[in-house]
């Protein structure tokens, strides 16, 4: 019988984590099972990075895990197993974001079903319950996510990346828009921060991309600071108003 966990640390996109084998209790003839399965409010979903960290293996494993992830945080490793072929949006050495959509859900490998096989490994496997229950368990420094927003944006667009937003900063921002700058570097670092802020991303998530959910966003985000109407465009035009108020210089 699934169980619904009421999590503080998602690995499931919607939020919703029901609990179908615990850690080390799976059954009778499977005391050894060394992470949780999980399922989402309507089954399938996207998984998402529990902690900001960097991909140590994205691969198969034909012993049983699938298609699998690894990340490393503070030298703990999350894994994510049994995911959809195919469905892999992250290689080695990437840097991925708390929250990231890393891959989907699926029934690769020893599965009966769709699901995801969340494990932690910290010099052997251990129980990834406390890891989704407490408060920062990877004990990851707390960070600023203005400072890093304008860090990151200064080096997407060659700026001098102090962490201070100034007129420097300002004039080498760009536009940004559905048809112009879609995949600039300086959409990733922007997303992040909207989504720090509170701001719904869709379904894609931080894509570095900007399609239509993320005009939305920039909307709805022009909307709640104030601009005129006729600046609630979905555009992030270079060196004008919204990104004014984004680097906090209006």
């Amino acid at each position: 019988m699934a169980t619904l966990l009421n999590v503080k640390n998602k690995v499931l996109k919607e939020g919703i984590h029901y609990l179908t084998s615990d850690y080390k209790t799976r059954n009778e003839s499977r005391s050894t099972h060394n992470g949780m399965d999980l399922v989402g409010k309507n089954g399938i979903d996207d998984i998402v990075a529990i902690e900001d960290g960097t991909v140590t293996y994205t691969g198969y494993d034909a012993s049983g895990g699938g298609y699998w992830i690894a990340i490393t945080t503070n030298g703990i490793e999350h894994r994510y197993f049994h995911l959809q072929k195919g469905s892999t949006k992250v290689k080695k050495g990437d840097e991925v974001s708390k929250g990231e959509v890393i891959a989907r859900m699926g029934a690769t490998g020893n599965a009966t079903g769709n699901c995801l096989h969340f494990a932690i490994y910290k010099n052997g496997y251990t129980d990834p319950l406390p890891y989704l229950m407490n408060e920062n368990p990877f004990n990851v420094e707390e960070k600023n996510a203005y400072e890093t927003f304008v860090y990151d944006l200064q080096v997407a667009i060659g700026a001098n990346p102090d962490g201070i937003a100034g007129p420097v900063t300002l004039s080498k921002t760009p536009t940004i828009s559905t048809s112009t700058g879609w995949n600039h570097k300086a959409v990733k670092p922007l997303q992040i921060y909207l989504q720090s802020l509170g701001y719904d991303l869709g379904s894609k998530g931080v894509d570095g991309e900007f399609g239509k959910d993320m005009k939305a966003c920039i909307k709805k985000y022009q909307k709640d600071i104030g601009l005129a109407s006729k600046y609630q465009d979905g555009i992030v035009t270079a060196k004008m108003y919204t990104w004014k108020h984004l680097l906090k210089l209006n």
